[in-house]
């Protein structure tokens, strides 16, 4: 199984152009449990430990089927660290994908240019060719795993799946085959419609968002102090599954669409569109509590943190910033701040 991993610092890079071209793709995860060593090399200290972390795994070496590498326009930290992916890596195939940061017209004009782009790159590099029809069939594909993801996520809020089996299975999805994914998610469903509830009163149903949370780890670790994780707002999470493409518009326009009307990350603009998403979700699931977890130096979520903080306040829905370090050690450090809040809410 040929794939072409996928480093960006949210869900922009467009699956279905790599399905498309006869690859599975394969978004990175950080490793918590390593060092980097070798990236604190070519990276100074107060960079996002996050894409260290990533770093440190790509020099070390990805897996041997790994034929590319697509990094999509998203933190300076992602985008400034593409040109030492670039140059130390032996890949057969990188390109850096052009993401707009706004939503507008000229946004989705510019966008779909550069997904043409990497049609081209990629067609031209491994001979191949990606037609509409591939497109089509592939969006078709994606759309029912977004669906199927959709439905299990419910089940969080009616206390027969964990916030953490469900992230859990979000990464499976950004990272396996999509047939076995689709098979398994369906499989997933069919057991979870007959299950018993959890016993779960005694838990705080909150709303979870922030920077990249990939590690399950520590959503078990928020589960343990006391908290069910109802809902979220994360890429491995609901920004890669709530919104589905169009199957009838042109494939490029319905992907260029896609990525601009979705739950958008903090690295994009405008900020309130965020926060309205974010309002939507905590009204809609009745949380009682927002926790906001920024990895150390993730300046986009840091900037976000005084407006969220300022408009859940409005909303008198208690609010949580923390800033961890990318490692499950510092998780301890943290269980004071948490265990505080699940006491006041």
């Amino acid at each position: 199984m040929k794939k072409i991993a996928i480093f960006d610092s949210g869900v922009e890079t467009p699956e279905e152009i790599i399905l498309a071209a006869g690859f599975t793709p394969y978004r990175l995860f950080g490793d918590p449990t390593i060092q980097v060593d070798k990236a604190n090399e070519h990276i100074p200290p107060t960079h996002c430990l996050w894409t260290r972390n990533l770093l440190e795994q790509a020099l070390k070496g990805l897996n041997k089927d790994i034929e590319g590498l697509i990094t999509a326009h998203g933190c300076d930290r992602t985008n400034r660290e593409f040109d030492i992916w670039h140059e130390c890596l032996n890949l057969k195939f990188k390109y850096f994908l052009n993401t707009p940061l706004k939503r507008d017209e000229i946004a989705l004009r510019f966008f779909i240019k550069d997904m043409k782009e990497l049609i081209y790159q990629l067609e031209s590099t491994f001979n191949i060719k990606i037609t509409d029809n591939k497109l089509t069939e592939a969006i078709i594909e994606t759309n029912k795993i977004r669906r199927l993801l959709k439905e299990l996520s419910e089940y969080r809020a009616k206390n027969v799946l964990l916030g953490s089996e469900f992230h859990s299975l979000v990464k499976k999805a950004l990272q396996s085959d999509k047939n076995e994914v689709h098979s398994n998610l369906k499989s997933n469903l069919e057991k979870i419609k007959n299950k018993t509830p959890f016993d779960l009163d005694n838990k705080k149903r909150v709303l979870l968002t922030g920077s990249d949370i990939d590690d399950t780890e520590f959503l078990i670790y928020l589960e343990d102090l006391g908290f069910h994780i109802i809902i979220d707002d994360l890429c491995v999470g609901t920004k890669y599954f709530w919104h589905e493409i169009d199957e009838n518009e042109e494939p490029l326009k319905a992907l260029a669409k896609y990525h601009l009307e979705k739950p958008i990350y903090s690295t994009k603009f405008p900020s309130y569109d965020r926060f309205n998403f974010l309002k939507m979700l905590a009204q809609t699931y009745k949380v009682k509590g927002v926790i906001n977890v920024a990895q150390k130096f993730c300046e986009p979520v840091l900037y976000d943190h005084p407006y969220l903080n300022k408009k859940f306040k409005e909303l008198e829905i208690p609010y949580l910033f923390v800033e961890a370090t990318y490692n499950r050690e510092s998780y301890k450090q943290l269980s004071t701040r948490f265990s505080a809040f699940a006491e006041i809410i």
